[in-house]
């Protein structure tokens, strides 16, 4: 009886063992094809990125990267989620800032659900989302939101009082003053008189202007507070930062400066005057400490007399802004295109000599628009010709901005 059950058993392993050898050999058989695949397509992957590369398409040659890595390793898988952030950055290079929009905020998704919400380059990745929407969404909510994100994860990591951190408050000051969000806009708002002297009620309008500085300013004031706290870091950083401050409040003033009288918001000449001054006290202290090292600060001390000229130019103090270029104080040789270059004659008026006409003073300081502003046929609103000074190789120009070119008809209207 017992040689019998021996027997059966043994009969069962061998035919088992025929089956699992029998599957092994399948699973082997199938792992082999499979790997001739996942060969030819790296191969294919590899073909398609050098033939795109030699073209110069590199976001398209990144794309095909992307592709191969999602299927190989998956979606989320760390790898696929740093050649999606890299594919992203990429298109933002290009200038397609929608699309780089959208490609980071996939990124973003991947990398939480491979790093969790702070891990990985989760800090890289929302600020690289605040920067593409500054590019093309006027809102400034949506950007602010990434940057505000960004610096939270710095925070997490232990990272506040941080060279970092400074480095990244200043960057997003920068974008803030960079890309036109914070100017201001009127609103209207009807007010009900009640009980007149004839107990009739009235009706008066009342205009208010508002603007976006007090949002940028929070983060210049968290600037100015930690500079003191690392002063042991970089003993310079206060003054770097002033100049970030200076450029700010001469943003702020140019733009309160053309607030009508009447409006909520108004600013006289006077005061105006005063603002100006004060921040060239501030920037000529910077300039004067951040010279104790030159050769380390020649950068910031040139950002600090640019920002100078802003405020000899919207005084129209033309010869304190000649004697600026004469000194070579200032040169932007090579950082303007010649079609945006225009002469400055005697008495300030802008000349622009290829299309033969003169552009009025009144140009320089930014106009108010009341009603709606005027968009494109994305939604954007329609920036319109401005100037600021430019000194090349000694000689004062000015410089437009904010436009491709300016032609005659634009002026005149």
């Amino acid at each position: 009886m017992r040689s019998d059950f021996q027997g059966s058993w043994l009969s069962v392993l061998i035919v088992w063992g025929t089956i699992v050898l029998s599957c092994m050999g399948v699973t082997n058989t199938v792992q082999a094809v499979q790997d001739e695949a996942d060969k030819a397509d790296k191969q294919r992957m590899l073909a398609q990125y050098e033939a795109a590369m030699a073209d110069g398409k590199k976001a398209k040659a990144i794309k095909y990267v992307v592709d191969y890595s999602e299927k190989a390793y998956g979606e989320n898988s760390p790898v696929a989620v740093k050649l999606m952030h890299r594919y992203g950055n990429v298109l933002y290079d290009n200038g397609d800032f929608r699309k780089a929009t959208g490609v980071l905020r996939d990124t973003l998704k991947r990398s939480i659900a491979a790093h969790g919400k702070s891990g990985g380059s989760a800090f890289e990745i929302n600020m690289n989302i605040g920067f593409a929407y500054s590019q093309w969404h006027p809102s400034l909510s949506r950007r602010t939101r990434y940057f505000n994100r960004g610096l939270e994860i710095l925070r997490e990591r232990g990272q506040h009082e941080s060279i970092a951190y400074v480095t990244t408050l200043v960057n997003i000051i920068t974008n803030m003053m960079e890309n036109d969000g914070l100017k201001g806009d009127y609103s209207s708002t009807i007010r009900e008189n009640l009980g007149g002297m004839d107990d009739f009620d009235t009706f008066s309008m009342e205009h208010e202007y508002y603007n976006s500085f007090p949002k940028a300013e929070k983060y210049v004031l968290e600037a100015v507070e930690l500079a003191k706290k690392l002063e042991n870091v970089d003993e310079y950083l206060s003054s770097k930062i002033a100049i970030a401050q200076a450029k700010l409040n001469v943003m702020k003033t140019v733009d309160l400066a053309a607030v009508p009288m009447g409006v909520d918001g108004y600013i006289s000449g006077g005061t105006e005057k005063d603002n100006y001054n004060r921040e060239e006290e501030r920037l000529l202290s910077a300039i004067q400490d951040l010279s104790q090292d030159i050769e380390k600060n020649q950068l910031f001390v040139t950002l600090a007399n640019k920002v100078r000229m802003d405020i000899a130019w919207m005084s129209k103090d033309k010869s304190r802004m000649a004697t600026m270029c004469e000194s070579g104080t200032l040169n932007d040789a090579g950082d303007y295109p010649s079609d945006r270059l225009f002469d400055v004659m005697e008495d300030g008026t802008v000349v622009a000599p290829t299309f033969n006409f003169r552009v009025p003073r009144n140009i320089f300081k930014p106009r108010i628009t009341r009603g709606e502003q005027k968009k494109d046929r994305n939604g954007m609103l329609v920036r319109k010709p401005h100037f600021s000074p430019v000194c090349i190789d000694g000689r004062l120009m000015a410089a437009l901005l904010n436009a491709p070119m300016v032609s005659v008809e634009e002026v005149e209207r």
